[in-house]
């Protein structure tokens, strides 16, 4: 089965190094893995892979085997080693469902960025809350329009270029001090775009090179938006 384009959270760690970061893509046999310093060629790692759909991460081991291509989105292929028949045909349902989602499209609809809508495998949650984030050493006051496990999408006029690494701080719901992340970008929206759209510009960027902690607020932040819609 080829590699399928999808997006959702992912954990690896090598000795004492663990990353919680999110994939680009992923197969029957391994998995790409975004990541500004990717563990060299040959290294072995313990994943966690955050599946959609799954109560719990899935727990594989790997080993690194080639770095992305100059120009691509920085980070590696992992392949899985020693992977069980149940845990491979779990794998293998989530590209399919992926596929599925990709292909059926509503009569009439019309995505905005039809190859990261075909990638996103986790639900977003329309709330808003402040992002700081910067390209540079400044960082810019922004207010986010959704978030889901992956990713956030952030308000801005002046969206930062694809593939752009920024750093984000995000006073998440549910309150806490403001989380620091990594994030890159993977679809932006003009000032002029939103206006002929009928939507908001803004920038959408997806998390990587976080830790534990991070992981562990993103999910309690989610979980705080859904007992608020369910206690409305």
């Amino acid at each position: 089965m080829e590699p399928a384009a999808i997006v959702f959270p992912i954990r690896f760690a090598t000795g004492n190094i663990a990353v919680q970061t999110t994939t680009s893509a992923l197969s029957e046999q391994g998995v790409l893995v975004r990541c500004l310093e990717p563990p060299p060629a040959g290294t072995a790692v313990s994943i966690k892979l955050y599946l959609p759909g799954a109560r719990e991460a899935m727990h594989l081991d790997g080993r690194v085997r080639e770095h992305a291509n100059p120009g691509d989105e920085p980070g590696f292929w992992a392949d899985f080693v020693g992977v069980a028949d149940a845990q491979r045909a779990q794998i293998g349902e989530v590209i399919a469902r992926r596929r599925r989602a990709a292909d059926a499209k509503p009569i009439g609809a019309m995505a905005l960025s039809p190859r990261d809508e075909g990638r996103r495998a986790f639900p977003r949650y329309n709330v808003q809350f402040a992002v700081r984030f910067a390209t540079v050493q400044d960082f810019v006051l922004e207010y986010a329009a959704n978030i889901s496990a992956g990713g956030v999408f952030v308000r801005t006029e002046n969206p930062p270029p694809l593939k752009t690494v920024v750093q984000v701080e995000m006073e998440l719901p549910g309150g806490g001090i403001a989380v620091p992340a990594r994030a890159l970008v993977v679809h932006r929206v003009t000032k002029q775009e939103a206006q002929q759209r009928g939507t908001v510009p803004g920038v959408g960027v997806q998390f990587m090179d976080a830790d534990d902690e991070f992981r562990r607020r993103i999910d309690a932040a989610i979980t705080h938006i859904l007992e608020t819609e369910r206690a409305a």
